[in-house]
């Protein structure tokens, strides 16, 4: 009887102590927080330092009156300036403005005076301006050493203080220098004097001179000196 009641002690002491609770898996260690690298600022891009017209630029026209005579001229009060950000001729802007008041000149000073008042209407040097804007440049080689040049296309606004007139002028863009660029147009381009809005203008000039016509047609070409 002895081994059968320490066997049953034995069972009632194991029912009575709690079963031990089952091991835990350790928790996962927390995410790491995203890292979100900062995306630098882009550089600003520095401006381009302006080239002015130099000496050595000329502007050129020439107009028929009469049905039969041509009248050529140049235009010698120039002023301007041009942008080659990084020396990039695809990027170049500029401006060219034209003086009227003793700025034309067709070895004629008579001829002169009636065609910068009565056809530019400028009585003095605070007469609007001419203008040529340049922009955009379509070069073969638009990064040019010093000493090389290239041909293409200078697409400019062309206007005499009224309208302007859109033209395509084939050029030779030269690099003489760090920074000097001569653009000169190889091929004479023609703008209607009436597309820039001055029909009134050429009927003055026409009426003034005792022409029995003026051409509407005026052809232009020129050569423009930036830098030197």
């Amino acid at each position: 009887m002895r081994p059968l009641l320490l066997s049953a002690l034995a069972l009632a002491l194991l029912a009575g102590c709690p079963s031990a609770e089952p091991t835990k898996a350790p928790a996962p260690p927390p995410a790491p927080e995203p890292v979100t690298e900062a995306i630098p600022e882009p550089a600003p891009e520095v401006a381009a330092t302006p080239i002015a017209l130099s000496a050595g630029s000329s502007l050129t026209f020439s107009a028929r009156k009469n049905d039969e005579v041509d009248v050529a001229g140049t235009f010698t009060k120039l002023t301007g300036q041009m942008t080659v950000p990084g020396g990039d001729l695809s990027k170049a802007r500029g401006t060219i403005e034209v003086s009227w008041f003793g700025g034309v000149d067709t070895k004629d000073p008579a001829r002169d005076m009636n065609i910068v008042t009565a056809f530019f209407g400028a009585l003095d040097d605070t007469a609007p301006k001419g203008q040529v804007g340049l922009n955009s440049l379509e070069v073969e080689t638009p990064q040019l050493d010093v000493g090389a040049s290239t041909t293409g296309n200078a697409f400019v606004d062309v206007g005499a203080g009224r309208s302007m007139v859109g033209l395509a002028l084939q050029v030779k863009v030269e690099r003489t220098a760090e920074a000097t660029y001569t653009l000169t147009v190889t091929e004479p381009a023609t703008v209607s004097i009436d597309a820039l809005g001055m029909t009134d203008r050429k009927d003055a000039l026409m009426t003034l001179c005792g022409h029995k016509s003026v051409g509407d047609a005026v052809t232009i070409s020129g050569t423009a000196v930036f830098g030197g």
